[in-house]
């Protein structure tokens, strides 16, 4: 049987796993491998030793406590789960189809999921004042930083005889994306004070790069979840910010909508209130915002000046929907009613 050349390059590593592969495809960031020992999936990464050991250490314990949604890694015939191969790490899985369960949608699943993987992993970490104040710091100076910056790019822009009409739309909205960073930056100092005070703080296994593409399901329709290559302990409200700045752009986003996936997640894991102010710190900072300018400054020849100002506008318009939800996540829940039907004899 003749191999294509593509087929060839990956030879060395598939013949550690002692695959012999009768096709090659390459679907997104994976290599679909096809063999008479069935099909796999191929995934090559940048990750170095230290950082592969990490992560199949991640993937077996969560196994070990009991959390088996995990796309699995298969050993080589040494014995390794990632192989080095020049300068890049590869690690071979089950080929799953993809697919959605039917009457959940992927978002539902995945926070579900996450708020499965944080419970199981969820530790009270002995308090520190030198890690809160060196992680309080760190991203206050780091969002004053980028405030700078954009302050930078808005006196350029002004400066310009004729502005382009990115710089006309950054302009108009400025002093909105200066007034969410400030809001930002209060809910940050909001949580510092309340960890000073309670003298606590939460860690957890945070996926560290959630996306709906990372969810697959098995030929059983079960979910799994994949790429846990940035994985690392931290607060629960990593996780929490990534998926929802993504959610926000759904067609169907309501900040009740969030409000409910939020409730799925405070099933397994109910949120402190601290928590909430980083939260809200986290997807109210204007980063997407920003980033778009940075694209603009760095890469003006790559997209019309029609799709940078559409990028910019459809990521204030994200923004507008979190500041509604921030404000229904910090809303305390109405009481409950007494029952007072409640036989009370033995209190």
């Amino acid at each position: 049987m003749s191999y294509s050349s593509e087929t060839v390059n990956y030879g060395p590593i598939l013949f550690q796993y002692d695959l012999y592969p009768e096709k090659i495809e390459e679907v997104g960031k994976v290599k679909k491998v096809i063999s008479r020992r069935g099909t796999f999936a191929l995934k090559e990464t940048s990750l170095n030793e230290e950082e592969a050991s990490w992560f199949t250490h991640v993937i077996h314990r969560l196994s070990e406590i009991g959390y088996h949604q995990i796309v699995p890694l298969y050993p080589t015939k040494y014995g390794d789960y990632t192989v080095q191969y020049g300068n890049r790490t590869y690690y071979l899985m089950p080929w799953f189809a993809g697919g959605d369960r039917f009457g959940l949608t992927r978002e539902e699943v995945i926070i579900e999921e996450i708020g499965k993987i944080h419970f199981l992993t969820l530790k009270e970490q002995d308090f520190s004042p030198e890690v809160v104040d060196h992680s309080f710091q760190y991203l206050m100076q780091r969002w004053e930083s980028r405030q700078l910056e954009m302050e930078r790019f808005a006196e350029e822009s002004e400066r310009m005889p004729y502005m382009s009409p990115f710089e006309l739309t950054y302009l108009s909205h400025f002093h909105h994306m200066m007034r969410m960073a400030e809001d930002a930056k209060r809910r940050l100092k909001d949580w510092y004070d309340a960890c000073h005070s309670e003298k606590r703080y939460r860690s957890v296994l945070c996926h560290g790069k959630l996306s709906r593409n990372h969810l697959l399901y098995s030929h059983h329709g079960e979910p799994h979840l994949l790429n846990f290559e940035k994985a690392v302990l931290d607060t629960p409200v990593r996780d929490l910010a990534v998926f929802f700045r993504k959610a926000v752009h759904l067609s169907n986003w309501t900040k009740e909508e969030g409000g409910r996936l939020l409730s799925l997640y405070q099933r397994h894991i109910p949120l402190l209130d601290e928590e909430k102010s980083l939260l809200v710190s986290y997807i109210s900072y204007p980063e997407p915002l920003f980033h778009s300018v940075d694209l603009y400054r760095h890469q003006r020849e790559r997209y019309s000046q029609i799709e940078f100002v559409h990028r910019l506008e459809k990521r204030i318009s994200a923004m507008r929907h979190i500041r509604d939800f921030c404000d229904l996540i910090l809303t305390p829940p109405p009481p409950q009613p007494l029952d007072t039907n409640t036989n009370t004899d033995h209190i």
